[in-house]
C-alpha cells in the first residue's frame, strides 16, 4: 500500500522536463502572435500620421487660396530659393496678413503682429511668385506678382511614414477702384486667368434639340489638357466633331465671378471660333445664348452669318445683370454656343472654339477683383 501511494503521488506531479516543454510552447505561441499585435499597432500609427499630414495640407491650402485670391497686393515675400519662406499681403479690407514658417517648425498665419500657429510640424516652406504675363520666370517685384505658388514639406509624426511634399497655386485678383468713380470698371474672366475645373468650366458635346432646356446641358466636361486651346485668341482651337445624324454641336461655358451680384452692372460674353457643316443643304456658323435665371431658359444673344470662316459672337442679355447670375451664391454665369444647323448624313459638322470669355462691368465706386 505504501508503494502504491508513493506511485500515485509521483504520477500527479509535474516534472522539470514537462515545465520546460510548456514554457517553450508558450514562448513559441507568443513569438508567433506578437508580430501581429505590433503590425496592428504600427498600421494604426501610420494611418494616424498620414491623416494628420492630409489635414495639415488641407488647412494650409484652404487658408492661403481663400485669402490670397481676395488680396489687393503682395507687400513682401521671401526669396524663391528660401526654404523658411514667408509672404505678406494686403487684404481687400486694408488689413495686412502674413504667412511664415516659425523656428519651431510650424506655419503661422494671421494679421501682422497677431500670428497664430496654423499647421505643423513642417520641414520647409517656399514661395515662388510670377508676373501675370510671364508664368515661366519668377519675379521679385511685389507689384508685378499675380501667380503665387508654394511648396511645403510636411513632417511625418509616425515612425513608419515618410514626409510629404505639398504644392499649391493661387492667381491673385487685385482689388482696384475706379479713381474717377464715373465709369464702370470691367473685369475679364477667361480660361487663362481663372482656374479651369475650379472656378470656370467648359463643356462640349452633341445634342438635340438645338438649344437645351436645362442649364446643365451639355454635360461632357473638357479634359484639363484641352483648356489651353480656348484660353487665348491665338488660332489654337478645341474642335467638337458631331458623330450622329440630326445632332447639333453644343459648347457650354460656366464662370464663377468674384463681384457682389448687386454691384454688377452688365455681363458680356464673347466667343471666337468657327462652325462648318459639310451638307450643301445645311447652314454654317453658330449662335450665342445666355442662360436667363429668371425665365429658366436660354436667351438668344447673337447669330452669325452662314459662313465657315472664323467669327466672333458677343453680346449681353436684354434684362438686368442679376437675371443672368445664378448658383448658390448668385455669382454663376452660364452661356452657350451652338451650331446653326444639325448634322445630315455622313457629312461633317464641327464647332471649333478658339477663345471664350466674359466681361463683368461693376457699378462706379464699387470694388472689383480684376483677374
Amino acid at each position: 500500500m505504501r508503494r502504491m501511494k508513493d506511485r500515485t503521488i509521483h504520477c500527479c506531479g509535474t516534472t522539470i522536463v514537462e515545465l520546460t516543454v510548456a514554457v517553450a510552447i508558450l514562448a513559441a505561441v507568443f513569438a508567433a502572435i506578437m508580430p501581429l499585435f505590433a503590425g496592428v499597432r504600427n498600421s494604426a500609427d501610420a494611418r494616424w500620421a498620414n491623416l494628420e499630414m492630409v489635414q495639415n495640407a488641407r488647412v494650409l491650402n484652404e487658408q492661403l487660396c481663400r485669402h490670397l485670391a481676395a488680396a489687393q497686393r503682395i507687400t513682401a515675400v521671401s526669396a524663391d530659393t528660401s526654404s523658411d519662406g514667408y509672404i505678406q499681403f494686403e487684404a481687400a479690407d486694408g488689413v495686412s496678413y502674413r504667412c511664415a514658417l516659425l523656428e519651431d517648425g510650424s506655419v503661422a498665419f494671421g494679421p501682422v503682429g497677431e500670428l497664430s500657429k496654423l499647421v505643423g510640424p513642417v520641414n520647409s516652406l517656399r514661395f515662388v511668385c510670377y508676373d501675370g504675363n510671364d508664368l515661366t520666370a519668377p519675379t521679385t517685384t511685389p507689384e508685378e506678382m499675380r501667380l503665387i505658388t508654394w511648396q511645403t514639406e510636411l513632417a511625418s509624426q509616425g515612425a513608419l511614414t515618410r514626409d510629404r511634399t505639398l504644392t499649391g497655386t493661387c492667381y491673385l485678383r487685385a482689388a482696384v477702384r475706379n479713381s474717377a468713380d464715373t465709369q464702370p470698371i470691367v473685369a475679364t474672366y477667361d480660361f487663362a486667368t481663372r482656374m479651369p475645373g475650379a472656378d470656370c468650366f467648359a463643356f462640349a458635346d452633341e445634342g438635340k434639340p438645338q438649344v437645351p432646356d436645362l442649364s446643365t446641358t451639355p454635360s461632357l466636361i473638357l479634359e484639363s489638357d484641352q483648356y489651353p486651346a480656348i484660353s487665348a485668341d491665338d488660332g489654337k482651337r478645341h474642335i467638337l466633331q458631331v458623330s450622329h445624324e440630326a445632332q447639333y454641336a453644343q459648347a457650354r461655358f460656366v464662370f464663377e465671378i468674384e463681384q457682389e451680384p448687386t454691384a454688377v452692372g452688365g455681363i458680356t460674353a464673347t466667343w471666337t471660333g468657327a462652325s462648318g457643316n459639310g451638307s450643301s443643304s445645311s447652314s454654317d456658323g453658330a449662335t450665342l445664348y445666355f442662360w436667363n435665371c429668371s425665365s429658366s431658359k436660354y436667351e438668344l444673344i447673337q447669330t452669325s452669318p452662314d459662313t465657315e470662316a472664323e467669327i466672333t459672337l458677343t453680346g449681353s442679355g436684354s434684362g438686368s445683370a442679376t437675371q443672368y447670375l445664378g448658383g448658390s451664391d448668385g455669382r454663376t454665369v452660364v452661356w452657350l454656343v451652338v451650331s446653326n444647323d444639325k448634322k445630315r448624313g455622313n457629312k461633317e459638322n464641327t464647332l471649333s472654339t478658339d477663345y471664350a470669355k466674359i466681361d463683368v462691368a461693376v457699378s462706379a465706386g464699387a470694388n472689383v477683383f480684376a483677374p
